[in-house]
């Protein structure tokens, strides 16, 4: 089952997607339902939890690592993991076991359709964050 919440994101010009409508790449599911859903596979028996100390150790690695891309860009607005918001941790975490359950998820998928809105940099940090969950897993899976 897919869970939609019928919320509504502008995405610029006028336009806005609705959580639950058909939109030009098919029907629009907003990243709050989209974790629901991983959240329930998890609970269902998926591979990796948001709450595995393997997820969490990733998330940490790739959330200081797009910290220090952002750095590099001159953005220095993303705190270190040890002053984040337990929140913001619980949804990194959720984003990394959403790469581990799902390998075909693309690096801005959980930017939905606003990703034409992102900077390059943004962009840049959100492939940086994949590929950093995806090196580590890869790491740990071998021999």
């Amino acid at each position: 089952m897919t869970t939609y919440c019928g919320s509504r994101r502008v995405i610029g010009h006028g336009e806005a997607d609705i959580c639950g409508e058909m939109g030009p790449g098919g029907v629009h599911q907003c990243y709050a339902c989209q974790l629901k859903d991983h959240k329930a596979e998890e609970v269902a028996g998926a591979a990796n939890s948001a709450q595995d100390a393997l997820v969490k150790a990733i998330a940490r690695v790739a959330h200081e690592t797009v910290a220090a891309h952002n750095s590099a860009y001159g953005d220095y607005t993303t705190p270190p993991w040890e002053r984040l918001a337990d929140k913001d941790k619980d949804h990194t975490c959720a984003k990394v076991a959403a790469f581990l359950n799902n390998p075909e998820l693309h690096a801005t998928a959980h930017h939905g359709t606003s990703v034409a809105l992102l900077t390059a940099s943004q962009r840049a940090a959100a492939y940086v964050f994949h590929g950093v969950v995806h090196a580590i897993a890869r790491e740990q899976s071998r021999d």
